[in-house]
């Protein structure tokens, strides 16, 4: 049986849905932005190129950081 999850941005949109036996891996890229640090969550899903989220900009790293954690705990508590 298929179960899929959904994989939402910053906004809470799911950008795509998942079969969470095929998700791979998750990381957090941190790079600069306008304003601040820009994070996105990337997802390596079996079979797949790589698959970057937008996760928003944030004023300092640390807000990034929790930015990401956040999400985590998001797409964790989808697994259940």
């Amino acid at each position: 049986m298929i179960r899929l999850i959904p994989v939402p941005d910053a906004n809470g949109v799911p950008q795509l849905w998942v079969n969470v036996t095929h998700l791979v891996s998750v990381m957090p890229v941190y790079r600069s932005g306008a304003t601040g640090f820009v994070v996105d969550a990337e997802l390596k899903i079996d079979g797949l190129r790589l698959h970057r989220v937008w996760l928003g900009e944030h004023f300092d790293r640390s807000s990034a950081e929790d930015a990401f954690r956040q999400w985590l705990l998001l797409l964790q508590g989808a697994e259940e």
